[in-house]
């Protein structure tokens, strides 16, 4: 299914459980667009319009659990977002966005460790535009945006200290891209 900014929107009003957790996924996904936008400009070999959509759909898989989720419902969100948009025909290329936003990403011993309730395989951003993605992910904390240092504080408090490992590594990453562009 070929998408545009307008079927993205469709897709999100049509799994959203009302008009006020759409108004709230669409402030956050606006703004991690704009984060991702803004870090693409600076890089060459960016698919900008892939971004544009993804960022988009990245959290349609949160429609499935309360506001208030947290723990591995708000992890798994992203294997349902997935499953969602591969029941709608996407391009897998949106599927591995909704999968590998999450921290910045999971690796399969944390799975098994932690025992989550997700597959046991890696998680973690692959492509740029999957990176840049993930990364704006974090840097967009609800409808505000975040410094990285306290993106790595966060983490570091509230899921791992290999979590907020990532998260600096794909900052510095990100960081690299920009420069060398």
């Amino acid at each position: 299914m070929e998408v545009n900014e307008e079927k993205a929107i469709e897709l999100l009003k049509k799994y959203a459980k009302d008009e006020e957790r759409f108004e709230w996924v669409m402030k956050h996904v606006r703004l991690v667009q704009k984060i991702a936008l803004r870090i693409s400009k600076d890089i060459s070999r960016v698919d900008i319009e892939f971004i544009r959509i993804a960022c988009l759909l990245h959290d349609i898989g949160i429609f499935r659990f309360p506001k208030e989720a947290r723990g591995v419902d708000k992890i798994r969100h992203g294997i349902y977002g997935a499953e969602i948009l591969k029941k709608e025909g996407l391009d897998e290329r949106y599927q591995k966005v909704c999968e590998t936003h999450i921290g910045a990403g999971i690796i399969k011993e944390e799975i098994i460790k932690e025992d989550l309730d997700l597959p046991h395989r890696d998680f973690i951003p692959q492509t740029i535009e999957e990176k840049i993605i993930a990364y704006a992910d974090k840097l967009a904390h609800g409808d505000e945006e975040w410094k990285i240092h306290q993106v790595v504080e966060r983490y570091s408090r509230e899921v791992s200290e290999k979590s907020a490992e990532r998260v600096q590594k794909l900052n510095d990453e990100i960081k690299s891209l920009r420069q060398c562009s």
